[in-house]
Parts: C-alpha cells; structure tokens; sequence
C-alpha cells in the first residue's frame, strides 16, 4: 500500500519517514484504501479526505501531497507542471528534464503491447516521455565547474600587464580585490582568484593613472553598496577587455533576491560557453552569477566557491 511494501498503517508509516501523525496526513493516506493499483487525482483525494475531515481545504491537500510525493510515500503520475505547448502535432516521444522542466522530442522505440491486447486492452497508442537532466543542463554544469576551478588555480591571461590601478576592500564574505584601467572596472575578485597576485603588484607598484584610479574608486563604492543594501551601485566596467560580454551583460539585468536560469540568459551562446564565462566571471558582485541557476537548482560550482554564493543568496533575501 502507498507504494511501501508491507506498511498497513498510516500512523506507522509516517512515523517512520519522520512525519507528525495529524489528522489530515491520515486522512490523505486514507484516500487510498482500495490499494495500490488506484490513480487519483488531486480533487478526488480531497473528496474522499472531506469524509473523514470535512473542513480540510485543497490548498492543505495539495502541500501535502506535495510532501508526501517528495518523501517517496506516493508517486505522481503525469505531466507536471508547467503544460508545454508545441506546434508538431505529429505523435512523436519526449525527453523532460528535471532541472530546467524543458521538453524536448527524442526517439525512443515503443516497447511490444501484444501483451495488454491479449487481455482485452485496445491500445491506439503508446506515450513515452523520459526524464532526467538534459544534455545543455549537462554541458553548463561541466563548463561551469571547470572554469570555476581554473579561475583559482590559473591567471585568466586578460588582465593588462600596464595601466591597471588596484585596491583591497573587506566584506562580509571576505577580501575582495578591485581593479580597474582607464576604461572601466576590469576586476572584482575574491582572494582565492589567480589573478590576485598580479592586482597585489599593482597594488604595491601603485599603478594606474588617474583615469584608473577614478574607476577603481567608484568600483569599490558600487561593491560597497551592495554589501550596505544589497543594491550594487554604479560604476563603467571595461567591457571591451572581457569575454563573452553578451553573456555577461544578460546576467546584469537580474535584480537582487531574484534568479534566472541559464537557458533564459538571452545571448547567443551555447549552454557550456555560458557555464564557462560564469564560472570564471571576473567581475563578482557587479555581474551578478550568483543569481544564476540551473534551471531549478543552484549550482554547487561558483567563483567564489559553494559557500560564497550561498551567503551572497541570503544576504539579498534578508
């Protein structure tokens, strides 16, 4: 029963997936007295949970079977929400990734049915969707762990060997390091970036002119307001000595306390390309990659490292 074996008892088996027993988890798991080959809807659920609690409101239902779903001790069947729409028509099969919910048509061979016609079934036809992680969740997650990894243990080779003027600032999340050129802010770094040595030697040689100075000046006033208010403030970034500025000017516009996944950055570039030039983003806080997600999960992967981007997270959403 409830797709658990042996448990016969709806107090036992919440106890034993560390639920409170109440009144309406019983009632729900209630619902399904007549066995384990039953597949009920969610309005049919309530209709029976209202016999045995006739004030239980849907919206109690729904979480709780939201729950009860999550923890294993039911299985929905069907298509989740959100309902896709497309114009092929034509009957053919899908793939549903788990992470981004995109669809995405695939061939997948129909597996023999003679079986259910022998005892009496008329199949017209056999749906098959399959589910996991994409291919493009795949190759983000790889570019994204990558880069993130090689921007700590390699200089990223862009940053101008003259005209860079630079300043260390201290923040909730640690020393980040500011760079800057004539043109704009080119770095904003945490310091286990491998581009924190050559900004300590600008640092020490006092380099940069006062055009870079002027820059670095209002860098660090930006990251500053954002660690005050969680508002960066505004500064010019250097845009034309970054790569991929596409990509990292579409993660400007993500407010903070908000998120967008990549696959909705609107840029040109394929998902490993967005996952390499977001793990390496040389400009934190100001580029805003924290807010990224993958499709429904947050990356483990950051520039800054797992813990950082967690603490930028909840320092936006109070």
């Amino acid at each position: 029963m409830y797709g658990m074996g042996e448990h016969r008892d709806t107090g036992e088996l919440l106890r034993a997936h560390g639920l409170r027993v109440t009144p309406q988890r019983r009632a729900i798991l209630s619902a399904f007295a007549d066995g384990p080959a039953e597949h009920l809807s969610a309005d049919e659920i309530h209709a029976r949970a209202t016999t045995v609690i006739p004030e239980i409101g849907r919206g109690t239902v729904y979480s709780t079977l939201a729950e009860l779903t999550e923890l294993g001790l039911l299985s929905a069947v069907g298509a989740p929400e959100p309902v896709r729409y497309e114009s092929n028509t034509d009957f053919h099969q899908h793939f549903r990734c788990r992470l981004c919910v995109r669809l995405f048509d695939v061939t997948i061979a129909a597996p023999p049915t003679d079986h259910l016609r022998a005892e009496g079934f008329a199949v017209e036809r056999v749906t098959i969707t399959a589910e996991g992680i994409c291919a493009e969740c795949v190759a983000y997650e790889a570019g994204l762990v990558s880069s993130a990894d090689q921007a700590r243990r390699r200089p990223s080779g862009t940053l101008p060997a003259t005209g860079v003027a630079a300043s260390t600032m201290a923040t909730p999340v640690g020393t980040i390091t500011v760079g800057a050129t004539a043109d704009g802010v080119i770095r904003v770094v945490f310091d286990d970036h491998a581009d924190v040595p050559a900004l300590n030697d600008a640092i020490r040689a006092r380099r940069g002119g006062r055009a870079a100075r002027a820059h670095l000046a209002r860098g660090k006033e930006a990251v500053g307001a954002y660690f005050a208010d969680g508002q960066a403030g505004a500064c010019t970034i250097d845009w034309d000595r970054l790569d991929d500025e596409q990509t990292l000017r579409a993660v400007t516009t993500i407010g903070p306390a908000r998120s967008a996944s990549y696959d909705t950055l609107r840029t040109p570039a394929d998902a490993g390309a967005r996952g390499h030039v977001l793990g390496s983003n040389p400009i934190v806080i100001l580029i805003p990659c924290h807010r990224v997600t993958r499709g429904r999960e947050i990356p483990r992967a950051y520039v800054g490292g797992e813990e950082r981007r967690l603490a930028l997270l909840r320092l936006e959403r109070g």
